[in-house]
Parts: structure tokens; sequence; C-alpha cells
């Protein structure tokens, strides 16, 4: 009886008004649209400024892009500011990469994932400015530098690029100082430091550009806002419904104050925020621009306006509702590969509540339980919700957290303070910047204001290094031979020698991908710099540069290792029976992995139910992924950025594993040609987990999570029997034993098979049904029908 009134109680919390709802509605409804204005108005800028700085050449073409492009205020939205003339609308950026948009014009409409409407109006503009571009694009230049050993691996999927044709993103900015300090504020702080400059300086004429173009930006922002102010007066003129004409008017007085202005009101802080998260996105096409830990900078507007009835909790609880709804209206477009392993239209707008204050005390408060019941209630996978939990977390912000997570969506994902506070004080942050951490995009770990960390430094695909390995440095797949060759594995005597042969292969692979990544690091850095949110980046303004160029006060770059379960689990194949028990000899699984397990399904059934996996707590594999992980994290400690910070490494997929899927061969694991790699970071193999919850967990931490600095990801799926009645509080038990034996991180879809299949032969029943699928959430029927396959047969756990 009690179980079923507390259900009732969260069911009913789960509510919205009939505007959310509305807006909702429409938002899931729209089909996603492109648009050219961006790309004109950058087009324009940048042919009037040729020759300048590219600096100044940055600013004039966000002042020209802010001035003019189309704007758009949603139907009973209380927040202003969009991305496109539409919601749900994307913008197409020139300067990164344009030859995919013009090659897939005509294809976007009839995607399997991600599809966008353009008009055939769109598309004749597009086509008519993409000859000004050719060749200067950061794909273009990056590719006519790479060495061609360095660009054929990236060619060839041994390792993914994912700032090749996009912007970079992956930050936190100081959103705190943004909304306090306001544009204007920041004006007087760039006056004063102009003013400081001395023409003795060595570089005081790139410090001098630097400033110039930060105010050029600051007076388009504000210019930018008042356009909103306008549009909103313009549309009460003619509103009949006397409630949403005051509406529009406070709206309209909300942008004439922000963001120029410090916010005085919570309602005022939420629209200097959009504004100031709008124009990052504005600025350059990089994603997993991330709110950061939004409860903390955002609670003394609420609390204040609370206490001095400026507003009710239940009104402000809808303006929360209404920029849940802002953060699913922003869009990417994305090349048709890049739909597959990022399909869904994920922004990652990572989103942080709890965790600890700088002094090491709760940093929980009542707008952290808003926040987790505003993503109960709204139920879109945007913003992606996550939670800090540490060693005397109070029980009742994680017994919250797990009930929304009992809902479905995939979200909160969990992470650790006794793991990840260390690992921010390793990467040189001091202890209250540690304490200050938060999460950008999936799983990666930054400290908001002061980093520029470069989380997208690309995919390393461990196990076609492993496939490489086997056959000496020959792709069968693509029937072609590479430089590194580590020798005949027939002549290797013992598992020790195969194992050094693979470290090889790891070092050279290794090797190109950062070369790739430095070369890309300058050039973003020289032909796409952020000056707008060098502006909220510590010590950027002070040294005069951007956060792309150096000037944060934290510069490091994380590469992502892709397949370390499968990689565990063929090592422990090779060295079973071929060395130990002698079943197989080098030729014998050659011939094998080359005909794809033909007439060999009974070996492949060994292989699989009885060769050691990893997942399920055996020393004899996770012990080999654990070797696998310190030969990367030693190995990559090595490197350095241009901006003058260090490498890490990172254990996490996105969905990155379903496109290596038909880039890597058959393999030792059992895994055929074409089959998706394991997903996640650090979880096992599709269904290899079969000794329940804690023996998956116990494996994981065997993953020393203090070498994967950069993050890992663990995807867990639940039937959803188990977040009910008294499993409830066992799970959650389980989460907190595995989180004392110094987990990193985990995250849960709550979904029967059954459901996801009937969606997928009846999607228009499910619109709104949102799963996990690495460190984002999706809306399931818009992915790809290879990932919807991958997350159906991800171990369903019944019992821990």
């Amino acid at each position: 009886m009690e179980e079923k009134s507390s259900i009732n109680r969260w069911q009913k919390m789960r509510e919205v008004s009939e505007r959310i709802n509305s807006i909702r509605e429409e938002m899931i409804n729209t089909i996603p649209e492109i648009f050219s204005d961006r790309a004109v108005l950058i087009t324009e800028s940048y042919e009037k400024t040729l020759g300048q700085p590219y600096i100044i050449r940055r600013a004039r073409a966000l002042e020209h892009i802010l001035l003019n492009m189309k704007i758009c205020i949603q139907n009973k939205q209380l927040i202003a500011g969009s991305f496109a003339g539409k919601t749900r609308g994307s913008q197409v950026f020139p300067e990164y990469d344009m030859e995919f948009i013009i090659k897939e014009l005509d294809d976007f409409a009839n995607r399997t994932a991600d599809h966008f409407y353009i008009s055939q109006e769109n598309k004749e503009i597009l086509k008519k400015i993409y000859p000004k571009w050719q060749g200067n694009t950061v794909a273009d230049v990056a590719l006519d530098i790479f060495p061609e050993i360095a660009r054929e691996g990236a060619r060839d999927y041994i390792y993914l690029l994912t700032a090749l044709r996009s912007g970079i993103g992956h930050m936190i900015i100081d959103y705190q100082s943004a909304i306090s300090l306001g544009i204007t504020g920041v004006l007087e702080k760039i006056e004063k430091l102009q003013n400081k400059l001395s023409f003795n300086e060595p570089d005081f004429q790139k410090k001098s550009s630097y400033y110039q173009a930060l105010k050029i930006i600051c007076q388009a922002v504000i210019a930018f806002a008042d356009r909103f102010a306008a549009l909103a007066e313009k549309m009460a003129e003619t509103e009949d419904d006397p409630i949403r004409k005051g509406e529009l008017l406070k709206i309209a007085e909300n942008c004439h104050k922000v963001p120029a202005q410090p916010a005085r009101s919570f309602w005022e802080a939420l629209q200097s925020f959009w504004f100031i998260h709008l124009i990052l996105h504005i600025e350059s096409s990089g994603h997993s621009v991330s709110p950061g830990r939004f409860d903390q900078y955002m609670y003394p507007y609420y609390i204040n306006d609370l206490k001095n009835n400026v507003l009710s909790q239940k009104f402000a609880e809808e303006l929360i509702h209404c920029l849940w709804l802002k953060f699913f209206e922003l869009n990417k477009i994305r090349d048709k590969e890049s739909s597959i392993a990022f399909g869904g239209y994920p922004m990652f707008q990572n989103l942080i509540v709890g965790g600890q204050n700088a002094n090491g005390r709760s940093a929980i408060n009542e707008l952290s339980h808003l926040c987790l019941e505003a993503t109960a209630k709204i139920g879109l996978p945007q913003p992606s919700l996550s939670i800090r939990w540490y060693y005397g977390c109070p029980e009742d912000f994680l017994t919250h957290a797990m009930k929304v997570v009992s809902y479905g969506y995939g979200m909160p994902a969990l992470f650790n303070d006794e793991v990840l506070i260390p690992n921010m004080l390793q990467l040189g942050y001091t202890l209250e910047e540690a304490r200050n951490y938060a999460i950008v995009g999936c799983t990666e770990t930054s400290v908001p204001g002061i980093s520029e960390p470069w989380l997208t430094g690309g995919f390393l695909n461990l196990l076609k290094v492993l496939e490489l390995t086997i056959y000496n440095g020959y792709d069968p797949l693509l029937n072609k031979q590479y430089n590194c060759q580590t020798g005949d594995v027939c002549q290797f005597k013992t598992f020790k020698d195969f194992m050094q042969a693979y470290f090889m292969q790891l070092k050279y692979y290794l090797k190109q991908l950062i070369t790739c990544d430095n070369i890309l690091d300058q050039i973003h850095g020289e032909l796409c710099p952020t000056p707008f949110e060098s502006i909220f980046i510590k010590d950027c303004l002070e040294k005069g540069e951007t956060s792309l160029s150096g000037g944060a006060r934290y510069n490091y770059t994380t590469l992502e290792a892709v397949g370390i379960a499968n990689v565990a689990d063929s090592l422990a194949t090779i060295k079973k029976l071929i060395y130990e028990e002698q079943r197989l000899s080098w030729s014998d699984l050659k011939n094998i992995l080359i005909n794809n397990f033909s007439e060999q399904e009974d070996l492949r059934q060994h292989i699989l139910n009885k060769v050691p996996k990893y997942g399920n707590d055996q020393d004899y594999v996770d012990n080999l992924g654990a070797e696998v992980v310190d030969k990367l994290y030693s190995e990559v400690c090595k490197y350095r950025t241009p901006r003058g910070g260090r490498y890490n490494i990172a254990l996490y997929t996105i969905a990155s594993h379903v496109l290596f899927a038909n880039k890597t061969g058959a393999t030792p694991d059992g895994r055929k040609r074409g089959m998706v790699l394991a997903d996640g970071g650090v979880s096992c193999s599709q269904g290899r987990d079969k000794e329940g919850l804690t023996a998956l967990f116990k494996s994981v931490v065997k993953l020393d999570p203090y070498k994967a600095a950069g993050s890992t990801l663990l995807n867990v799926k639940l039937n959803p029997s188990l977040l009910q009645g008294n499993s409830f509080n066992k799970i959650i038990d389980v989460i907190k034993t595995y989180f004392l034996l110094k987990g990193q991180h985990v995250q849960f879809n709550v979904i029967d098979a059954d459901t996801l299949r009937d969606a997928q032969k009846n999607p228009e029943k499910y619109s709104s049904l949102t799963v996990r699928v690495a460190g984002f959430s999706v809306l399931f029927t818009t992915i790809d029908p290879q990932l919807q396959e991958d997350i159906i047969r991800r171990t369903e756990y019944n019992n821990q």
C-alpha cells in the first residue's frame, strides 16, 4: 500500500502545465529544417573582411550573423532566443566543412536517422556559395596538411577525427560571471585591459586586435537581444489574449535588460543564460556546450525571488520547464555516417546537479531537486542531466535521482566525486577547482570557466588495431597493407610476444592520431577562433588570446579508446586457445576469422560461452583489459598539445562502436564481421555479462579509473521491475557499493526489449520514447536501425 501511494505521488509530480505540454508536443512533431541564412551571412562577411586579422574577421562575421539571421519566438514560450527561423531548425557552418552538405542535399529527407527538410530555395543558395569555400574550410586545410600515413588511418576508420568537419564545442564557460556581470560589465573589463596595453609590448597588435574583436561581439550580443525584444513587442501589438500579451511585454523587458545588464531576478537570469548559451552555438558548430553546475549559479536568483515573493515556486518551475524545452530546440547537421554514430539529433548539453562545494560540503539544494523533476516531467533527451554523488551524499538525493531513472529516459547519469575529484587534481587543478568539476557532453570532465579541455580528440578503434596486429599490418577487408608491421603471429612463441606486437601497433596508431589532432588543434585556433567563448574562460582576457589559441588556464586533449571489452575478450581467446590449451594454431585462427567463422559455429559458441568474458568478475580476462588501459595511459602521457597541455585517455564510444562495425572484420572474441563493437566504453560486449550486475561492476573497477582521467562510460540496462518495490533500495545499495569500489560513472536504460521491438514496428505510437544510447539520450524512433538493435541486444538485468 505504501509503495502504491509512492508511485502515485511521483506520477503526479510528472504533470506539466498546458503551456509546457503544448510546446513539447509541437516540438516533437516538428520535422527539423535546414536554414541557409548563417551560411550566407558568414560568406558575405568574410568577403568584406579579406586581409584583416582572423580574430577580427570572426568577430565581424558573428556580428553580421547576430544582426541579420532569421529569428522567432515560439508560441507560449517564456524564454526568447532562437537558433533559426523555426523551432528545431539548424544552420550550416561552411567554415568547417561544406562538402558533405552539398553531396547530401537531396538525401537529408530520406535518411534512416536524423532526417531534415530543406527547401529547394535553400538548396540552390547553398550550391551557389559552396565554390567560395572550396579549399578554405578547416577540413580542406587539415586534409592538405595531414601526412599520408596519418590521413589514411582516419580515412580507413582506424580512428575517427571528430574535429575534422565540426567546431570544437565541448566546454563549460563561466555562466555565473556572464549572468552576474552582464555584457556591459564585460565591456568595462575589456576597455581597462586595452587601455593598459603598451605599444612597446611585442604582442601589442595581437592583443589589440583581440580586444577590438571582443568589443565588436559584445555590442552585437546586446543588439541581438534587442532584436528579440522588438519582436516580442511587435507580437504583443497583435495579441488578443491579454495574458499572453503581458507575457510578451515581459519577455521584451527582459531582453532589453539582459544579457546587457546583470540579471536581477530568476526569470532574467534564465533569459540571460539562454542568450549566452545560444550564441556559443551560433559562433561555432561544436556540440557538447554544457551548462555545468546549473543548480549552483542559478540558486541565488531562485531563492531570492521566492523569499521576496517575486515569483511563486509553481511559476519558477514552469520557467525551468521552458528552458528545458529550449535545450531540446537546438539542433545540428551531421554527415550521413556521423548520423549513425551520433544519431538522434544529440547536442550533448550536459547539466549536472549535486556534489560538493569548494569546501567539500554538500552543494545540494532545492534547485538540484527541481532540475531532477524537470527532466522527469518534460521527458525529452535535452538537457542531458547528470548528478554528482559523494561519500556522505544525502540519501534522499540519490533516491530522487533513481526515481527519475525509473521513468526510463536514461537520465540522470551518475558520477562519483570520490574518483573524479582526484582525477581533476592529477590534471593540475587546485583542490577547490577540482571540487567544482562538471561534466561536458557525454561523460567528459572539466572545471567550468577555466579550461579548454579539447575533449573531442578522436576515437581510436582498439579492436581494429588488434586485427591489424593479427595480420601483420594487413587489412583483409580493404585488401591493404599498412606501414606498421610487427611480425608474423605464427612465429610468436609466447602470448607475451603477441602482446608486445599489439602494443607496438597501438603506439604507432596513437602517434598518427595525435599527429592529426595537433594539426587540427592549430588550424582551429588560427582559422576558427571562438572569441565570444573566450570572454568567459578565465585568463583569456588577461592573456589577450582565445581559448583555442592557448588562452585558457588549463589546456589538455582527451582521446577516446573504443572496444576495450572486445579486446580483453579477444586476448583471452588467444591466450587460452592458442597458448594454453593449444586448441588452435595461429594459422587456424586467421583462416577462421578471414572466413567469418563460416562452418565454425561450434567453435564460435565455445569462444562465446566457455572462454572467460569481461563483465563477469573474472581476473583472467579483466586483467588483460586493465593491462591495455595501463599501456595506453603510459603512452599517451608522453604527448603534449599545441596549447601546452597534456593528453589523456577516456574509455567511451558515444556510438562510434556502431560506425566501426563494418570497418572491422571478424575478431577472436567470437564477433562476426559487421557486428557492432561493445557499447559505452567500459561496458561489456552485448550479452556477455552472465553473472549479474555486481559482477559487472567488479570487472569495471579493475580498469584503473584514475588512469582513464578523461572519463569512462558504463551503460546498464535494467528491467523496469528492478526499480519497483523492495528491489529499488537494493539497486541503490549496489550503486553505492560500486562507487565505494571506485566506479567512476554509470547510467541506465530502464525499458524492456518488447517495448523497443514494438517501437521499431510502430514508430508512430512512440514518438516521445526516450532511450540512453551512450553518454546521451535520444528519441528512439529517430536513430538508425543498427543502433536501435544495439540497444535492444544489451543485457537486460532482472536481478542484482
